[in-house]
């Protein structure tokens, strides 16, 4: 019973571990995706500058 009762409480301290693991990476790939180019207007406007390159070429050749 008390064997039960410990191999119960180590898989709660470990998924308590791994799941602070867990959150602590995400948070840090959202700080990323927030810091990066893919705020703001700049990044749409230089896509839609390469798209209408892309576009003229084709045209043109």
């Amino acid at each position: 019973m008390v064997e039960e009762g410990l191999l119960l409480g180590l898989s709660i301290v470990t998924l308590t571990v791994v799941m602070s693991i867990v959150v602590g990476l995400l948070s840090g790939v959202q700080n990323t995706f927030n810091l990066s180019i893919f705020n703001g207007n700049e990044f749409i406007e230089n896509l839609r500058n390469s798209l209408n390159q892309v576009l003229s070429f084709f045209r043109i050749g």
